[in-house]
């Protein structure tokens, strides 16, 4: 019988190639990205998290991505190494885009090093407008590579940035009713449940405008997470 020489990571990023070929098919050829985070967090780690889509700034198709990450080329980090300036309406210094300064808020509140969280999007295929994608179709599409990085990962939590991501995750997985932290009457700031295998689900609000993280936030997500 034939050794496999190869190491735990690579094993890993191989079992999450060949899923997004065998799943991806309709969109390889679509602008977009398959993980947001380096290709190295792809093992055991606390956290995973969830955007719902990549902004309309990609210039590689969802199989360039891939290809990268075979290669083991996928390093940076893009919350926090990436230019997301959108000239010339807004230009930001790299890493300060509102969304990237959310995503640094809120895991240096959880975890020693943010690098470390495995982080993408709910769906893999770029536009400029979350409006204009069918939401339910691609997630579909793309929820069987979550799976697999799921199943590497094992994460304690799973955090979502904005609700789509949260109630597609909710109803793909099932468990308790959701339970919403209020701000302000009316108006929630984050939500949560456990999943039916146990793990956390997280839901912010999508950081925009009024709806920012911000330390009261994250300080009320770690006495629910235990860290405090």
């Amino acid at each position: 019988m034939a050794i496999n020489h190869r190491s735990l990571y690579e094993r890993n990023i191989a079992t999450v190639v060949q899923q997004a070929e065998a799943s991806l098919g309709p969109i390889l050829n679509e602008l977009g990205t398959i993980l947001y985070s380096s290709c190295e967090t792809l093992k055991r780690g606390k956290y995973y998290f969830l955007g719902l889509n990549p902004g309309g700034g990609s210039e590689r198709t969802i199989r360039e991505s891939l290809n990268e990450l075979a290669l083991g080329k996928a390093t940076e980090n893009a919350y926090l190494d990436q230019d997301w300036s959108s000239p010339p309406k807004r230009t930001y210094a790299r890493g300060e885009h509102p969304y990237q300064q959310d995503f640094r808020c809120l895991f240096a509140g959880l975890i020693d090093d943010p690098r470390k969280v495995c982080g993408t999007n709910l769906i893999f295929k770029g536009s400029p407008d979350a409006r204009e994608l069918r939401i339910q179709e691609l997630a579909r599409l793309c929820w069987p590579v979550h799976e697999a990085i799921i199943e590497i990962v094992q994460p304690e939590a799973i955090i979502t940035f904005g609700v789509q991501a949260f109630e597609f995750i909710a109803q793909k997985r099932g468990g308790q009713p959701v339970q919403f932290a209020y701000s302000r009457p009316g108006y929630w700031s984050w939500q949560h449940s456990i999943l039916a295998d146990g793990t956390r689900l997280i839901g912010t609000r999508h950081p925009r405008g009024s709806a920012r993280i911000n330390n009261q936030v994250v300080d009320e997500i770690k006495q629910y997470l235990g860290l405090v």
